[in-house]
């Protein structure tokens, strides 16, 4: 990216700092748009102007606030060009989630902290098991057959899995609240 400006942070920056994002930007807009074609032509607008702006970043500040910045301005004019459309939610509204998205985005990535070094506690069979159901995406049915074993057996197992993980990360929050009072 060229810039008139000597200060402007790294093009590499930008494409690290918005592939880290990218996932929970769009998440942030599909709680803002009603529908998914909506959500991806806001995506793409919001993606332009982060890039078209990216010289007027401050490093310093939080990239992904910075981003739902410009995302909650991308919906709202979005939702002016259509609005026609009944589905949309008035301003105040989309501002009042835009808000609550974001004050609750530190608590997320907490949770999911908490979530990824749980998870490496496990023992390495049921560590297995969540991969198969969530990273691969296979059905109970699926897993049992994979695994010679009955569903109604797997189904246990990954429930008693879901409970060690709660009491896990419910823990490691607590612990961490503990730490920041």
């Amino acid at each position: 990216m060229t810039s008139s400006h000597d200060n402007s942070p790294p093009s590499s920056l930008f494409v690290q700092l918005f592939a880290k994002h990218q996932c929970a930007l769009n998440a942030f807009i599909s709680t803002l748009a009603p529908t998914r074609t909506d959500v991806d032509d806001i995506m793409q607008e919001t993606s332009l102007a982060l890039w078209k702006k990216w010289d007027q970043f401050d490093v310093s500040r939080d990239f992904f606030r910075w981003a739902c910045g410009i995302a909650h301005i991308e919906v709202l004019r979005h939702r002016r060009k259509s609005a026609t459309d009944r589905l949309w939610l008035n301003d105040e509204l989309i501002q009042l989630l835009s808000v609550e998205m974001l004050e609750n985005t530190e608590l997320f990535d907490l949770r999911r902290d908490a979530l990824e070094g749980c998870v490496q506690k496990l023992s390495d069979v049921d560590r297995a098991a969540v991969e198969l159901r969530y990273q691969s995406g296979m059905t109970v049915d699926t897993m049992a057959k994979k695994l010679g074993k009955t569903p109604r057996t797997v189904h246990r197992t990954m429930s008693r899995i879901r409970r060690l993980l709660h009491t896990c990360i419910t823990a490691t929050l607590r612990e961490l609240s503990g730490q920041s009072a």
